[in-house]
């Protein structure tokens, strides 16, 4: 099933001339082929951009290359590249992955099936820099489990799920909300910021494609941040120890400029209005906590009574985070 859309992907690219091409390659193998890939360069010193126009010269759909006269930044490079999409729906994409035959064909699939979905997010195998298996799936880094009944409230943005995971190389967004994502924000993520700024909106929901599309790779020079325990050169390490060495980390630091946007720049359709003011109101006092335990103490204690610890965190553990070690 076809979302009848013209599909872009969008690609920010810095020095990346060791791993393009296979990423590259792996469009071209896509059942169902991009209509169009932009590609926008930081100012790369290495041979990424002869890279680019090679496959360019003899790629099977449009190749439109851009070129920064200076080094723009991460977030700003992909702005640019979202920018210059003419597609219905925009994939997102590093330089540094591989993408399976079918990404394409079934997260396009996903959106046509669920037209209230903005975006869809898809699942991923975590491998290192040579494609060896690190024998973990993206989703189940971060701790997210599937569940078919929640598809559907999921889907039509009825309900929300933070553990989520937005990673850029594995969402596609319909391209009719540049407006409200861009421009991208510094300070952010831009994976994060375009997925959660959508689905708290009440735009759209998110259409989840629970198989993995993406050879995700790790390696120690990837500009964004790698999965949460997976290490490029180790073991995932285990899940107390991944929760516990980010216990001072001050909560959903990427969430702010998602909050700011929303509370100033955007109207709420009226049917979600009373689910959105409380996951901002949430997730506005998780950001905003006071320094002092005893003054942050009210706030928690606020935030467990209403439950939204539990309908928008993690419950009690989050909530213990919150009050006792976040600094």
């Amino acid at each position: 099933m076809s979302t009848g859309s013209k599909i872009s992907i969008a690609m920010a690219v810095y020095n990346g001339e060791r791993f393009i091409g296979e990423q590259l390659e792996s469009f071209v193998r896509q059942t169902r082929l991009p209509d169009e890939l932009v590609v926008s360069d930081n100012a790369s010193t290495d041979r990424t951009v002869e890279i680019v126009r090679d496959f360019a010269a003899r790629a099977p759909f449009p190749v439109r290359l851009f070129i920064n006269d200076s080094n723009l930044g991460f977030m700003k490079n992909f702005e640019r590249a979202i920018t210059e999409c003419t597609g219905g729906v925009i994939f997102l994409s590093d330089c540094d992955d591989v993408w399976y035959p079918s990404k394409v064909s079934l997260m396009e699939q996903a959106l046509a099936e669920s037209p209230r979905a903005a975006l869809a997010i898809c699942d991923a195998d975590l491998v290192d820099e040579h494609l060896e298996s690190l024998n973990r799936r993206l989703w189940q880094v971060h701790k997210f489990r599937y569940r078919s009944r929640d598809h559907e409230r999921l889907s039509a943005g009825n309900t929300f799920n933070r553990r989520i995971p937005p990673t850029g190389c594995c969402m596609a967004f319909r391209a009719r909300f540049k407006p409200l994502v861009l421009p991208l924000p510094d300070g952010s993520s831009h994976d994060i910021f375009i997925a959660w700024t959508i689905i708290y909106s009440g735009v759209g929901g998110v259409a989840l494609v629970p198989q993995p599309l993406v050879a995700y790779r790790q390696h120690p020079k990837q500009t964004s941040r790698t999965a949460r325990g997976a290490k490029p050169n180790g073991p995932e390490r285990g899940r107390f120890a991944q929760d516990f060495a980010g216990r001072k980390e001050r909560p959903v630091r990427d969430l702010g400029p998602v909050i700011r946007r929303l509370e100033s720049a955007y109207e709420w359709e009226e049917s979600n209005k009373k689910l959105l003011s409380a996951v901002l109101r949430h997730w506005r006092a998780r950001c905003e906590l006071p320094a002092s335990r005893l003054a942050r103490a009210p706030l928690v204690i606020r935030e467990l009574a209403t439950l939204r610890y539990w309908r928008f965190s993690g419950g009690i553990p989050t909530a213990v985070k919150d009050l006792i070690f976040v600094q």
